[in-house]
């Protein structure tokens, strides 16, 4: 997957990744039998930031927990039952065994993540329900009181009877090394494919009024590319817009981060910009993110915007902890688990009903490159389940369209989902209007998917050759 603008979040640099993906056949009771599927963009240096490990390493790192996952899950799913049941069994031992391989929670869940996708868009097509009605049928089986006993039968209605939303906004990612106008273009003017370059370009294009602004660790560099952002949004969008600040784990102390807080709110042509920012996402590296001496001031300092956890949400406990701590808020990404998402999800209402630690505590969307088509619409589908209002998205700003997926897959998708996509065959991409993406075709038996993948068209995982394209 070739990308047509490098993208810089934390450590690394990309200009090519991978997606691997999984296909499962499921057989009910009865006999018939159905295809389940999932994708994943395998990420490095987000699930595993140790210098010690490569960027080929975490790759291989990924596929190695999704061949763990496979025998764990085809091990535990011998005899029918439905998902809850096999997760509760298959997720300890994923952990277990990431854990005799030295990985961290977020690569053991990476494996056990895949296949709660592929079950669940199983079960969906089995029972002819999308995602929100095999949640409201109960027909997957959770039971997050098992894991949270203080989570009630209300908790869990207060969100899954909710209407979903029929779009969601997007929150475009300004990452680190991206152009703000036209001055940082560089020789040649980037990619000539007709589309959007620079944040300015993508407002103008896309009509964004959401936006997620990576932070790289150094106050002053961060203070001037906030300044140079807020110059483009506050010209750009003469009405409210919305921010979130990602900290992608750069900051070495809290005590450093609110420097760069401070000198945020106090400077007058970053006011507007201040004041729009909705939440702060990880500054804290994972080893002292939920250490109680190193967050003391945390309390104090989420009363300019409240803090969520992202790479720190490794365990069915962290976000409790958080929580305890003074964070309000944790993220929800696919690739974590989406059994863990609704989970949490359902524990964000016990906490707010009962008033713990004040209310206010929230769930956020992220992406990690999601692009289509498989990781991208089960990616929403999550997000419209969860109810959730906006929605980081950035795939299709770092790769052009479905320009990686074969003709077969780009002519389905157009097809399938008209509301998600537009242009032709040759052209195919995500159809970002007014800010906001339709969700309607998702809407559909198993998870997001009107059609299969053709993985025909794909690389075979033993011709893979992953060293290619990493900086």
């Amino acid at each position: 997957m070739p990308l047509r603008l490098p993208f810089r979040f934390g450590a690394v640099t990309l200009t090519e990744a991978w997606l691997l993906h999984l296909a499962v056949v499921a057989e009910a009771p009865d006999g018939r039998r159905v295809s389940g599927f999932a994708a994943d963009f395998l990420a490095p240096k987000w699930f595993d930031k140790d210098p010690a490990r490569s960027h080929v390493d975490n790759m291989l790192d990924l596929v190695g927990s999704a061949q763990a996952a496979a025998e764990v899950y085809a091990q535990v799913t011998r005899t029918p039952r439905d998902l809850w049941t096999a997760w509760r069994e298959a997720y300890p031992e994923c952990r277990r065994r990431a854990a005799e391989r030295g990985w961290n929670g977020l690569v053991a869940a990476f494996g056990s993540a895949l296949f709660e996708r592929a079950l669940a868009e199983a079960a969906g097509r089995l029972a002819g329900l999308d995602v929100v009605g095999l949640l409201r049928a109960d027909a997957l089986g959770l039971r997050p009181a098992e894991i949270h006993p203080e989570i009630e039968p209300a908790d869990w209605a207060a969100w899954v009877e909710r209407e979903p939303p029929s779009a969601v906004f997007v929150r475009h990612t300004v990452g680190l090394v991206d152009p703000i106008t036209r001055d940082d273009v560089g020789p040649g003017g980037g990619p000539a494919d007709g589309l959007p370059v620079t944040l300015e370009e993508y407002v103008a294009r896309h009509g964004l009024t959401h936006f997620k602004l990576k932070l790289g660790g150094q106050v002053e560099a961060d203070l001037d590319r906030l300044h140079r952002i807020a110059a483009v949004l506050d010209r750009a969008l003469p009405g409210p817009y919305v921010v979130t600040l990602d900290g992608n784990e750069q900051y070495r102390s809290l005590e450093e981060f609110q420097r760069l807080l401070d000198r945020l709110w106090e400077s007058p042509a970053l006011r507007r910009l201040a004041a729009s920012i909705h939440f702060i996402e990880q500054p804290l590296e994972r080893a002292v993110a939920l250490d109680p001496a190193a967050t003391a001031g945390l309390p104090a300092l989420g009363r300019l915007a409240p803090f969520l956890i992202d790479e720190s949400d490794d365990d069915l406990d962290a976000f409790p902890r958080a929580v305890a701590l003074g964070y309000r808020g944790v993220s929800s990404k696919n690739c974590k688990g989406v059994v863990k998402a609704f989970v949490n999800r359902t524990l964000v209402e016990a906490l707010n009903r009962r008033g713990r630690a004040g209310g206010g505590l929230f769930m956020s969307a992220e992406d990690l490159t999601n692009v289509p088509v498989v990781p991208l619409q089960q990616d929403l589908a999550t997000v419209r389940a969860l109810g959730l209002a906006h929605v980081e998205r950035n795939g299709h700003h770092y790769v052009r369209g479905l320009d990686h997926c074969s003709a077969a897959e780009r002519r389905a998708a157009l097809r399938h989902h008209p509301d998600l996509y537009e242009g032709d065959e040759a052209d195919a991409r995500l159809a970002v209007r007014a800010g906001r993406l339709a969700l309607g075709s998702l809407a559909v038996p198993g998870y997001g998917l009107a059609f299969d993948p053709d993985l025909a068209s794909m690389t075979p995982l033993e011709a893979w050759k992953p060293e290619r394209g990493l900086a």
